[in-house]
This record gives C-alpha cells, structure tokens and sequence, in this order.
C-alpha cells in the first residue's frame, strides 16, 4: 500500500511540480506524501490523496509537514490560530498569516480542523399513566389512579416533577381520594454529582391528612447516567409539616434519602422503573415515612404503552385508626413523550 502511495504521489509531484495550495507529509522512513491534509484529532491525521482517497497516518509516523493553503490550529489553553501552517523535524508549529508569525511547541497542538461541536440541546420527557376499574351489579364501584412524570434536562440543570391522583368509590360512596406532587430541581457541578432543592406535598382525607408539605436541600450522585440506563442516589435535610383533620399537627426535621432509576430495554419496547423516597425523623429515627413506585411499561405502538406498577407508602407513626401502609397494585395504559 504505501509503495503504490510513493508511486503515486511521485507522479502527482512530477506532474505538479509548482502546485502551491497542496499540503506536504514528510513521513519518518523519508518518503512524503502530496494532498490535501484535512484534519488532526487524537493523535492522527487525515490526508485526502488524488487518485487514491482518504487515508489515516499516526502521529508518530510523520516527521514534517507543511500546509499550502490555511488552517486551524487549536492549541491546549483553548487558543485558535488560523493560517498557513508547518511542523519542523523538532516537532515545533509555525503559523503564518496576514497578522502575525508565530511559534507553538508540539506538545501544544490540540487538533487541527477540529470536527465542530454539536450545540448542546435539551431533552424533557413526559409520561402519563392511567388506570381504572369500573363495575356494576351487585356492587358498584370506579376506581382512578393517575401518575404524571416530567424530566427536563440542559447542560448543568435538571428539572424532575411528579403527580398521582387516586380516587374510588364503592356503592356510589367516595372511598379513596389522594393527591401528592413533587417538585426538584438538580444542579451539576460536575458530571458525576448534583445539588438538589425540593419541595413535595400530599393530601390524604382517609389517611387524616389535610396536608403534608415537604421542603428541603442535599447532595446525588449520578450513578449511571445513558441513554438507556439512568440512575441516581441523593441525600439530604427536609422540614416536614403535617396538617391533620382530627390528629394533632405534627412538624419535624428529617433526612431525606431518595433514589431513582430508569432502565430501557429491547430498543424502547419495554421499560423498568422505580423510585422511593424516605424521610426519617431526626429527633426519632424510629418514625419514618416512605413512599415508592415499581413499574413495568410495554410498548405498544408509538408513544403508547401498557402499564403494570405497584404504588407503595408507609407511615411509621400514623394517627390512631389509620393504617401504616397503603398499597395500590395498578394494570393500565400510558404514554410517553420525548422532545
């Protein structure tokens, strides 16, 4: 390959003796080779070669070059120097153009040409689930469940919100009625780690509970973060507040451990999810509040999926005749957006 490259190129410099735009490529074992360089990036360069095509050459393979028409050469302290360009036996650039001459140390150079950067661009994702039951006969009953998630996602922020809903009733009486929403926004400072903020709320009428507000801040690790595979650990101090309709009001200080992954399967088709949160009394490490989904969504077709998910919470410390925990095993329909 590389004596048909000589061969070839010899012709090119015999038949071209004065082309003054073409770049020259001194290799180590003294031959050199005539064309167009078009780029260096990780330690090898791309030479386009008429009659022969595009072909890679290490770094370490080339002993000089020089460029006929201008380029871009980038450094490593971010600096760009456009113009014509040539590489000494030492290893050390010139860069000449219309303003300046001027000198970089091999161990500088960076790339030349760089492929541009991909605009960095956000992504949000949206899902809707819902579920329901409906008879009728000898009894009469219509249930509801409905769970709404929103991600949003650009450079260093990330934007995380969450709703449920469940109502039912039995013989035309309400015998279920609750809402609960999430709010939390994460900032990264590096890739592998975030601050967070949240806020959360809940009301439960036959749990007793007019309102539970949460607020508070911490620190996550972003374990896994792929297009296919999310998933991230966080801690942190929230004020709880709890307004009951007969109970009295209770307000403490928790830790707050939450968690959340996401994994995508068989090309979209089928995705596995789950997160929890828990928030454990810093005066007493026996009271905890814990709440949780498992799920499982099918695609169907397009956005369009089934859904099978268990919705889990647990108060250690309830009112008096109200359970500790509340189960809802959920067969349904979803759908989910990207954008």
């Amino acid at each position: 390959m590389i004596s048909t490259l000589i061969l070839v190129l010899t012709l090119q410099v015999a038949t071209n003796p004065t082309t003054s735009d073409a770049d020259i490529l001194e290799l180590v074992d003294g031959s050199s080779l005539v064309g167009s360089i078009l780029q260096f990036e990780d330690g090898v360069y791309r030479m386009n070669i008429t009659g022969v095509g595009e072909i890679e050459i290490a770094a370490e393979k080339v002993k000089g070059l020089r460029f006929g028409k201008k380029a871009t050469l980038v450094t490593d302290n971010g600096m760009s120097i456009e113009g014509l360009l040539s590489m000494d036996e030492n290893g050390e650039w010139r860069v000449t153009n219309d303003l300046l001459e001027t000198r970089v140390p091999g161990q500088n150079l960076v790339a030349i040409n760089p492929t541009p950067e991909t605009p960095p661009t956000s992504t949000q994702k949206a899902t809707i689930t819902l579920n329901g039951s409906r008879t009728s006969g000898n009894t009469e009953t219509t249930s509801a469940v409905m769970n709404l998630d929103y991600k949003f996602r650009y450079l260093t922020h990330r934007f995380v919100s969450k709703i449920d809903w469940t109502y039912a009733e039995d013989n035309q009486v309400v015998s279920k009625r609750s809402t609960g929403a999430e709010l939390k926004y994460d900032f990264f400072p590096e890739e592998e780690w975030f601050l967070y903020t949240s806020f959360g709320a809940r009301n439960d009428g036959f749990a007793d509970l007019s309102l539970r507000t949460t607020a508070g801040i911490g620190a996550g690790i972003q374990v896994i973060d792929r297009e296919d595979l999310t998933w991230s650990e966080e801690a942190g101090i929230s004020a709880l507040n709890e307004d009951f309709k007969v109970a009295e009001d209770d307000s403490a200080s928790t830790l707050r451990v939450a968690g959340n992954a996401e994994w995508t399967l068989r090309e979209g088709d089928l995705t596995v999810f789950h997160d929890h949160t828990l928030f454990v009394s810093l005066d007493d490490p026996d009271d905890i509040l814990a709440q949780s989904r498992l799920g499982l969504r099918t695609r169907v077709v397009g956005g369009f999926s089934l859904n099978a998910q268990i919705n889990a919470r647990h108060d250690s410390s309830p009112p008096a005749g109200i359970r500790e925990n509340d189960l809802e095993f959920l067969l349904g329909v979803g759908y989910s957006k990207s954008f």
